[in-house]
């Protein structure tokens, strides 16, 4: 297309509107209102025309619903009262979570409480069944992000919005299309600049109840809620899916398969058979092996979908739907036990390549978070830049270790045989940390006192100082023995007089450097996360105390193996869970070496959800002036923009500023002069 000339066809028809319906029938009802038959009595056509009037409307209405329901824009077309309603039986809670069995229903809402008191209900005033109460409680979706009275969600069945789709059904006539459209949803408040004009949108703190723009909730480009701007061909423009398509598992990947059902012809024949012991069988397998969801993933280098799990009870069912999703990233929301949850999680389902795993520190240490540069805790950091951290990650090794726990009943002590966990992928240890930490642990039947990050680091430090007072770990050295790759270190325990044993694996205790750093030292390496060697440390008072403020333990020995033996009941911890443990031999071994994601330091560039992206086409006005003219009306903006016009180029949103001086110059006429200096 040539960038000088501009086509009315693109743009849309003169006097749409989105949701307009009745166009034709009003041109039908002028055309006929000219064509009466002589003779003919003014009721009679006056119902015939009506009659035809509502026929063609209700073409019109379907015609119309069928375009927008394809795209999102259900809500614009118009409501039919004539139409029946659409109910689903008795009123039901509205979803707050995500449905994976076989009922559920691509499109629906995920409602969560919300206090959004300066939104108005979607439905606006005609439509809305609240329209006095404004204290009415109120949900807003998780997924389109619009806010509705809680007596108007029956309504949006009604007028068939639904939320964008999240899947496809598995018949033939959906594995066909798998082209991913806009969710086009109302917007009365939207941040940015419309992606046609590229002006900044509105904001009428006096007129709120107006729609300003049309957003699509899936890639977040906006448009004015103009004709100049919304284009009618982009109702059934396909999605990209924005800035963060790389980390998006889109919707046409995961497919909702209908239950196999055996049919009346199959059961006739399996009654005549005499044995059926392996037919039987085998449809109890097939039974047993079917899953609501499949996916049929399109492998793609530029893709890597982020799975993002909150807490342990996110489900790990996901994870086996997500398997064989190519290039596939976790992001494991919350402290050091949510990153061992996941990582048991996968270990379990013995997935090939193993996904990488980041981690959003959430929790009070979070001393792994720390080593993969992701932070001390959660910063109030805007999530699309988490998710292009997450993208452009580095994939690092990190050891994982066995604790096989063997109980010595010639003992009998008080205190369990098991221990929490028996993979670690932080720390083990014995003594003075442990003891804090059950105590800790011991206090949370309280949980209000612990709801923060701050109080729980206060309880901390009280506890370590009341234990540093009565001194109940000064005799660990005396019940335990140490054997590190066949070398006993008991002695030099012994000889310390350590009251706390750490083996490490990290840096611990937010993010102090126990292992220190080993410089000139020829017998130790400095430690690493990858390198298959845990660190053991010892700890008196002295140094615990020195740990704060840059001090580091008595390096014991790197090695691949260790024996512990305890012979009295006495607090341990692994990654954080404390336990009081009876006499037992413990023995450490490396178990294998998990994929992390280790954030980068640096960004070059990160993608806003609803960036300020330049539009595809740009026109520009061009004028011709003098430079005596222009200095001469260089402080009148209105005379100067209407001298001597040259007309109107159209180029690429992207383009650059030779290239728009080619464009230019193609469009002037006029002869170039040293005596004739222009500015343009």
């Amino acid at each position: 297309m040539d960038p000088l000339t501009e086509t009315q066809d693109e743009r849309s028809p003169p006097g749409w509107s989105l949701g307009a319906a009745g166009g034709e029938a009003s041109e039908q009802r002028r055309g006929r209102a000219e064509t009466r038959r002589p003779g003919e009595s003014p009721s009679t056509a006056e119902d015939g025309e009506e009659a035809l009037e509502e026929k063609l409307k209700g073409l019109a209405f379907r015609k119309q619903t069928k375009a927008i329901s394809r795209s999102g824009l259900q809500h614009l077309a118009p409501v039919q009262s004539s139409l029946p309603t659409l109910t689903n039986g008795p009123a039901k809670d509205p979803r707050a979570a995500v449905d994976w069995t076989e009922n559920a229903v691509n499109g629906d809402h995920l409602w969560l409480e919300t206090n959004c008191s300066g939104d108005l209900c979607y439905l606006g005033e005609e439509t809305c069944m609240v329209k006095i109460a404004k204290s009415a409680p109120r949900r807003k979706c998780a997924g389109c992000k619009i806010v509705v009275h809680m007596a108007c969600i029956e309504q949006l069945d009604k007028i068939n919005f639904r939320c964008k789709p999240t899947f496809r059904e598995g018949s033939s006539r959906c594995l066909r299309d798998n082209v991913l459209r806009h969710h086009w949803v109302h917007r009365r408040r939207q941040e940015g600049k419309c992606r046609q004009c590229g002006k900044s949108f509105q904001q009428k703190f006096f007129h709120s109840k107006e729609i300003i723009a049309i957003s699509c909730s899936w890639c977040k480009q906006a448009f004015h809620n103009k004709v100049t701007c919304f284009m009618l061909h982009q109702i059934e423009e396909p999605c990209s899916l924005g800035a963060h398509a790389g980390v998006i598992v889109p919707p046409s990947w995961i497919i909702k398969v209908r239950k196999p059902q055996s049919s009346f012809k199959n059961s006739t024949r399996r009654k005549k058979r005499t044995s059926f012991k392996r037919r039987t069988s085998k449809k109890g397998t097939d039974e047993s092996k079917w899953r609501p969801f499949m996916l049929k993933p399109l492998p793609s280098p530029l893709m890597k979908p982020v799975l993002v799990f909150v807490n342990p009870k996110s489900g790990g069912n996901q994870l086996e739907l997500y398997r064989k999703v190519p290039n596939l990233r976790i992001l494991a929301c919350g402290g050091d036990g949510t990153v061992g949850w996941v990582l048991s999680a996968l270990d379990e389902l013995q997935m090939n390549p193993q996904p990488p795993v980041a981690v959003l520190p959430l929790g009070t240490g979070n001393d792994l978070a720390r080593t993969l540069n992701w932070g001390g805790g959660y910063t109030d950091e805007p999530v699309s830049k988490i998710l292009c951290h997450v993208e452009d990650g580095t994939v690092v090794q990190l050891d994982r270790w066995n604790l096989q726990v063997e109980w010595s009943p010639a003992q009998p002590e008080e205190g369990t045989q098991k221990l929490p966990l028996n993979v670690f992928n932080n720390y083990f240890s014995l003594g003075f940390d442990a003891h804090v930490t059950l105590e800790f642990h011991e206090s949370r039947a309280n949980p209000e006192k612990f709801n923060s990050r701050f109080r729980n680091k206060m309880f901390y430090a009280g506890a370590a100082f009341s234990d540093f007072l009565q001194r109940s770990s000064r005799d660990l050295s005396k019940h335990v023995k140490v054997v590190c790759d066949g070398t006993d270190l008991t002695a030099k325990i012994q000889e310390l007089k350590f009251q706390c044993i750490v083996f490490l694996n990290i840096p611990y205790c937010a993010g102090t450097m126990p292992w220190g750093n080993t410089g000139d030292h020829r017998d130790f390496e400095p430690q690493r996360h990858d390198d298959g060697y845990i660190e053991v440390i010892g700890f008196t008072m002295a140094s615990l105390a020195a740990l704060q403020v840059g001090g580091h333990g008595e390096r014991l020995h790197q090695c691949r193996e260790v024996t512990l033996t305890t012979y009295k009941t006495m607090p341990v911890q692994v990654d954080g869970e404390p336990c009081r443990l009876a006499p037992s031999t413990l023995r450490i071994s490396l178990r294998n070496q998990a994929n992390m994601v280790q954030k980068s330091k640096r960004r070059t560039s990160v993608p806003l959800l609803n960036s300020h992206a330049v539009p595809e086409r740009l026109r520009l006005r061009v004028n011709r002036i003098s430079l005596p003219e222009y200095e001469n009306l260089q402080f009148d903006k209105e005379r100067l923009r209407d001298i001597t016009p040259v007309g109107i180029v159209v180029v690429r949103g992207d383009c650059d500023l030779e290239t728009c001086r080619l464009y230019i110059d193609r469009l002037q006429e006029v002869r170039r002069s040293p005596e004739c200096f222009c500015s343009i």
